[in-house]
């Protein structure tokens, strides 16, 4: 057998044999409220050869208006990020919450006694078709205590998986899982215990 000829059957031989020992790439749903492994990410989002650009500028822009909403206290304007019947995972302890509404109450009260800023870094989109995308979004939220917790300061990293959607020529969640990622300190349990119980309470009343 001629050497190049003899190269290719080891090839062929050794991609066989890594395929058949690589783990199958788990089935991934969108639009469910368990995040997706970070290991899993590169794979599931790879670099597109023709990527929609427009779609993609849109979804960043809209996207921009969550941190803008959040850090003005302007809970109501969540609408032009959140698609109505939105569901978004925060994860413990606020854990999951729809439709839109309760999203913005449970928000809006666990934030009561805090200013914040929000800073988006890290991020990939991946437009799926026409009237779907998903994105995920490296954050970091610097939250600011208010009052007698003047001082106080707990910053949380993670990431935003978010599934999109298009309504109405705009872009929106659908669904949202909030990943943290590496220790949150919060320091003046008190507040937040508080705001979080209340919170809680608040999702169980208007569920």
């Amino acid at each position: 057998m001629r050497l190049p000829a003899f190269l290719t059957v080891l090839l062929y031989v050794a991609h066989t044999s890594l395929a058949a020992l690589a783990p199958p790439f788990p089935s991934i749903n969108l639009t469910s409220t368990t995040p997706i492994s970070p290991f899993d990410l590169p794979a599931l989002l790879p670099v597109p050869s023709q990527p929609d650009v427009s779609a993609s500028e849109l979804i960043r822009t809209t996207l921009g208006h969550y941190p803008l909403s959040i850090d003005g206290k302007n809970f109501g304007a969540l609408a032009l990020v959140f698609a109505a019947d939105a569901v978004a995972n925060y994860s413990a302890p606020l854990g999951v919450l729809t439709p839109l509404t309760t999203i913005q109450a449970v928000l809006a009260s666990s934030l009561e006694k805090v200013t914040t800023q929000h800073a988006l870094s890290t991020q990939v989109i991946e437009v799926l078709s026409e009237s779907e995308a998903f994105s995920v979004t490296y954050y970091t939220a610097t939250h600011f205590g208010m009052g007698v917790y003047e001082g106080e300061i707990a910053v949380a990293y993670g990431q935003y998986q978010d599934y999109w959607v298009l309504q109405h020529e705009s872009w929106k969640i659908q669904t949202r899982n909030l990943v943290y990622m590496g220790a949150t300190d919060w320091e003046f349990l008190d507040l937040h215990l508080d705001a979080f119980k209340f919170s809680r309470d608040l999702v169980t009343a208007v569920s």
